[in-house]
């Protein structure tokens, strides 16, 4: 893919070319244990399959970009949802709500046949009906990055129900009911 040359938003002045890393990397399971100090949410990404259903999987790595133009990112590892998103350009994204455990648990490959998500089209992409948030989103770009893609979108549609998140801190769910 071939990127327009990024700039500095501060100067205007092109950044400096990527180079190969002078140091070692991290220790692999410390920077697993350091990194899950970073308390996140838990998102269903979601895809429209060429067979009318919904393809789902969990993700904690989802983020606001930018509020103007409302743009999100989300990083995903290859297989269907990232090869669907590749393909289409598009995707749901719900934010689960504190009581929704299940459901991460359902689209992270360990499904429950007792758990009938409900997805619902409120403009154009599916997303569950009855999350915390909702986002519709357009990928504007795709940056591969060592065992991940980095999709960025621009948010078409977006609501949001009252509730409490469903949180992911220390590689434990936990749950921000005082929130709510």
């Amino acid at each position: 893919m071939n990127l327009p040359s990024a700039r500095s938003a501060f100067t205007g002045a092109p950044l400096r070319e990527p180079v190969a890393s002078r140091s070692a990397p991290a220790d692999s399971s410390l920077f697993r244990h350091s990194v899950a100090q970073f308390a996140t949410g838990i998102v269903i990404v979601s895809c429209a399959t060429a067979e009318g259903g919904v393809h789902g999987m969990t993700v904690n790595s989802f983020t606001s970009v930018s509020l103007a133009p409302p743009t999100v990112l989300v990083s995903l590892k290859p297989g269907t949802a990232h090869r669907l998103l590749s393909q289409h350009g598009r995707f749901g994204a719900s934010i689960l709500q504190a009581h929704q455990q299940g459901f991460s648990a359902h689209f992270s490959g360990r499904p429950d046949s007792t758990l009938q998500p409900e997805f619902i089209t409120r403009q154009a992409q599916p997303t569950l009906k009855h999350c915390l948030a909702w986002f519709e989103c357009e990928v504007i770009q795709q940056v591969d990055v060592y065992d991940h893609s980095l999709f960025v979108a621009h948010v078409v549609a977006c609501g949001n129900e009252s509730g409490a998140p469903l949180m992911y801190f220390g590689s434990q769910y936990h749950r921000a009911e005082a929130l709510a």
